[in-house]
């Protein structure tokens, strides 16, 4: 974990000259079970829509702190720190696609935000990359309010509609 999350501490692209392994790995947070984690992959290669999962980049959401290369959820906040992926198909892909399968991944994994951070970013073109780490998480819903205000309203006017039945 610490290396990933070191990763995250750090600003701006990684412009680096070399190729990425093909690598599709999720590791759960707390006691290590391989067979969760292989099940998270799985249900992520059926997951169709995944748009509702927050990706931010390179940014730590209000209640999540790091220190000492450690994240923690900050007292007061219900996040949840689900696991993190380290995800690259071994070539430069579009940073959309690279975000669309953290989404898929962090859907599996019962979440619905990611912190990630690409690495081997081409000099000459912002817009790919060869891979992406992100740390999986359970937003506080207040949190996620804050973040996706439209979400909050558009069920607060559903809820709305069914108690005034």
């Amino acid at each position: 974990m610490a290396g990933a999350i070191a990763l995250l501490g750090c600003s701006g692209p990684t412009y680096l000259h070399g190729k990425a392994l093909k690598q599709n790995e999720y590791r759960g947070y707390g006691e290590s079970l391989p067979e969760r984690d292989r099940e998270v992959l799985v249900r992520a290669e059926g997951v169709k829509d995944a748009a509702s999962v927050i990706f931010l980049l390179e940014t730590l959401p209000e209640g999540i702190e790091m220190t000492s290369h450690r994240l923690q959820v900050k007292d007061g906040y219900a996040h949840q720190l689900l696991g993190k992926l380290a995800f690259s198909r071994g070539q430069v892909d579009s940073k959309q696609d690279l975000i669309e399968q953290v989404r898929k991944v962090a859907l599996a994994a019962r979440g619905d935000a990611a912190v990630g951070i690409f690495l081997l970013t081409p000099a000459n073109d912002y817009s790919q990359a060869q891979a992406v780490e992100a740390v999986i998480l359970k937003l506080d819903p207040r949190v996620r309010a804050k973040l996706r205000p439209d979400e909050a309203t558009m069920r607060g006017s559903a809820s709305a509609g069914v108690e005034q039945r």
